[in-house]
């Protein structure tokens, strides 16, 4: 089960993101004492060529993974319970290469990524991770046998490379990575994606029973993408209805509707425009007339 509503979102947003260049699961069981991992990660070489579009993110979907994400900073033990996962997965590997006679690289077993809003010196020294040449402020590789990286979300450069994990900070780091989201093309996919699940997210933490303060911040973070995306619901459903409406008018009217004329109904996205021309049908005296309107 998921910690908190961040938790949800933050495996759904990732998820979705990654399943446009790899597989992804979420909620996934390891053997021994039941234990999830919160989103695990292969990636599809057919796919390769889009991963740039997720910036860092695709850095990370570079190679099969685990994927951690903290609403709040893990402790030393949260930590170690995320590398407990990792090396049951690992074994889980390393049973299925005995199987079927395969041998292992080291590339083939996952790499534990956990994200946290901030890190600590302290945990930063305890796992003995440093920043790396050629990967951004805010990642930290872990000494070497734990295949960990830790990323503090709040140390990240700004712009489009990192947003879809500054996305997941608190704070001002996580308001201007909304609104960056919110000043993406409009026509950009990922956009879509993050404001449909931002207003999940803030459904999801409006309906608990008492919100803490932090929470109230979030919820005040997360107003201006619900605001857009329910203003997008509203007009899609908007313009859904007004083509019925005009189709089943014609229909009514004239008869059977050639397909043809149909799919351009079906291809107006004004809710004005299809209001405009039930209005004009009024005073259309045959169907090549009102052909002549669109």
């Amino acid at each position: 089960m998921s910690r908190t509503p961040h938790d949800q979102f933050a495996k759904e947003l990732l998820a979705g993101l990654l399943e446009t260049v790899g597989s992804a699961q979420t909620e996934v069981n390891v053997t021994s004492e039941v234990r999830r991992i919160d989103l695990l990660f292969v990636p599809l070489p057919e796919k390769a060529e889009f991963r740039q579009a997720l910036g860092l993110l695709g850095r990370i979907a570079a190679t099969a993974c685990l994927i951690e994400p903290y609403r709040n900073p893990p402790n030393a033990e949260e930590i170690c319970a995320c590398l407990l996962k990792l090396f049951i997965q690992h074994g889980e590997r390393r049973r299925q290469a005995r199987r079927t006679k395969q041998a292992l690289q080291k590339a083939d077993f996952e790499l534990l990524w956990v994200l946290s809003p901030t890190l600590s010196e302290t945990i930063l020294e305890e796992f003995r991770a440093e920043r790396e040449d050629g990967w951004a402020a805010g990642i930290y590789w872990a000494g070497p046998g734990y295949r960990m990286v830790l990323v503090a979300v709040h140390q990240l450069p700004g712009g489009r490379e990192t947003l879809w994990l500054r996305i997941l900070g608190r704070g001002q780091v996580q308001q201007q990575a909304i609104e960056e989201v919110l000043a993406l093309d409009e026509d950009d996919p990922l956009r879509e994606l993050a404001l449909r699940l931002l207003a999940s997210w803030r459904i999801r933490t409006q309906q608990q029973a008492e919100l803490s303060a932090e929470e109230q911040e979030l919820m005040m973070n997360l107003s201006s993408a619900y605001l857009e995306w329910e203003q997008k619901t509203r007009l899609a459903g908007m313009r859904e209805e007004g083509r019925r409406m005009l189709i089943r008018l014609l229909t009514e009217r004239f008869g059977p509707l050639p397909q043809t004329l149909i799919a351009r109904i079906e291809a107006i996205t004004d809710a004005d425009r299809l209001e405009q021309l039930a209005v004009a049908l009024l005073g259309t005296p045959d169907l090549q007339s009102f052909e002549q309107l669109l």
